[in-house]
């Protein structure tokens, strides 16, 4: 038998098991998913290749579920087939490989793919779609998703998404329109797509000269403000937004009862010591998170006690009596001061510092980041001439990493514009400037950040950005590159002085 089979088969066998038990197992055993095909040569595995359907898999748009949640909560999946969820997981490991060909072959021939409803065919084949348009087969994604699209219609988002994107760079406005409309008003979208639908369908309307449907897209966007284009879209129709920076105070009454309760301490204690995770499991198990109020006066005593991870985690589960979102907490601003103080706009630090640790100092990633900003040692001795940085010690971490951040932006790669410095910052400039010379001559930001080819790096830039235009917007700054990115410019950072800002070079 072919290695390769017989190593698919074998895969897909230890997940039956794993998911579903012995009953799947046997019905999978007779020939299904991944079992029948030859495979070709295997391309050396590189950057992921996203894979979005929402919320499914990782990727870009995959956050908020109902309105009114916020946009970093993951929802719950569609519900889907066990035989989805199988044959999802053995596409998702070829398009890693940079392999969509394959996965479609796979799609269209396994037994076990033929029995899938029609929306769930149409969703894996967005995926693969997606695949083929962040590897620049533009003609092979949008043939794949125009079909979905016309299968399922909104019950496929993802693919009238791609569908959208690649009728824009063939410079089909009219036909990009359409397709992005079915990602704006699909019922099972999430939050993240619908927005992204929304604000495309707009854009792409102006276009097509279809001038009376793009505001309508915009307000349909703008419904999503705590999204990346819900921002944009508020800020293209001129309109004000509406946080909620009032932050809730200890009140006499349960201020006593905090301070005596071993509880409270001892989740506190360990928050300090970077284990936010504990203390947030310890303190699910009080009596202070059975209520709105209750936990209200926790996360105040968090952000009286300087315990910003804590508070922000806790801002995710609390709202006013009016029901709004504590904006204070889940957008803090730190005690931290570097000992040169900042040099890089200090908005942009607490964007970064929002979306890598959740300003837990003690956080490391798998591959060693560290702290605050998540930087690699190797990163921090380089940028520190050689010498060895307290990578969890708060005010060290931010000073190498603002350090870092001017490195990126003087990058000829990056050439003082934010997004580029996004991905460099998340992928490497190495991939940034890759990515560049494969998307030449795609001068528009919005859609070189839609055509990367990593899911996570998209997601971390329009995180990072609206992160970014919420501390500007909180610290009483102006924001210019939110301006830029609304009237379809470019944006790029410079300092001025002492004060840092964010400034509009044209690029339509």
């Amino acid at each position: 038998m072919n290695a390769n089979v017989s190593k698919n088969s074998l895969r897909l066998g230890l997940a039956l098991v794993v998911l579903f038990g012995g009953v799947v197992f046997e019905a999978a055993s007779v020939g299904s998913a991944t079992g029948g095909i030859p495979l070709p040569p295997k391309k050396p595995k590189t950057i992921q290749v996203g894979l979005v359907d929402n919320g499914i898999a990782a990727g870009k748009i995959s956050t908020t579920g109902k309105p009114g949640t916020l946009t970093d909560d993951n929802p719950p999946a569609p519900s889907v087939s066990p035989a989805f969820k199988i044959i999802h997981s053995a596409l998702r490991e070829e398009l890693r490989q940079g392999r969509p060909t394959y996965a479609l072959k796979l799609l269209e021939r396994d037994p076990m793919a033929q029995k899938l409803k029609a929306s769930e065919y149409d969703r894996l084949a967005a995926v693969i779609a997606q695949s083929y348009m962040t590897e620049g087969k533009l003609i092979e994604a949008r043939k794949l998703a125009e079909a979905a699209v016309k299968r399922s219609g909104k019950q496929a988002p993802l693919a009238g998404w791609i569908a959208g994107l690649t009728a824009w760079r063939a410079n089909d406005f009219n036909n990009a329109a359409q397709h992005f409309a079915i990602a704006a008003e699909s019922p099972i979208a999430s939050p993240w797509l619908k927005s992204a639908g929304a604000f495309w369908a707009s854009r792409a309307s102006l276009r097509s000269g279809q001038f009376r449907r793009v505001d309508h897209y915009l307000e349909m966007a703008s419904a999503y403000p705590r999204t990346f284009y819900g921002l944009v879209a508020i800020r293209a129709l001129g309109q004000d937004y509406d946080f909620n920076w009032s932050e809730p105070t200890v009140s006499w009454k349960h201020k006593t009862k905090l301070q005596n309760d071993t509880q409270i301490a001892e989740a506190f204690r360990v928050a300090g010591q970077g284990q936010v995770n504990t203390a947030i499991n310890q303190l699910s198990k009080t009596r202070w998170m059975v209520d709105r109020e209750s936990r209200e006066q926790v996360m105040a005593y968090a952000l009286r006690k300087k315990q910003t991870a804590l508070a922000m985690h806790l801002a995710r589960m609390t709202r006013d009596d009016q029901g709004r979102f504590y904006d204070a907490a889940l957008y803090p601003v730190a005690v931290w001061e570097p000992k040169a103080g900042y040099q890089v706009d200090k908005a942009l630090v607490y964007a970064l510092i929002r979306q890598e640790s959740r300003f837990n100092p003690s956080a490391k990633s798998g591959t060693g980041a560290t702290g605050l900003m998540q930087i690699l040692p190797t990163t921090a001795r380089y940028m520190n001439n050689g010498n060895e940085v307290a990578l969890t010690t708060p005010e060290a971490n931010i000073a190498v990493g603002q350090r870092y951040i001017r490195h990126l932006l003087n990058d000829s790669a990056v050439n003082n514009d934010l997004f580029k410095m996004m991905v460099a910052y998340n992928a490497g400039p190495g991939n940034l400037a890759k990515w560049k010379a494969n998307l030449k001559g795609v001068d528009d930001p919005l859609l070189f950040i839609e055509s990367i080819p990593s899911a996570e790096t998209r997601a971390f830039v329009e995180r990072v950005m609206m992160n970014y235009w919420v501390y500007r917007i909180r610290m009483g700054q102006d924001t210019p590159s939110l301006d830029a990115i609304a009237a379809g410019d470019q944006a790029e950072y410079a300092s001025a002085g002492s004060q840092h800002e964010d400034v509009i070079v044209a690029s339509r």
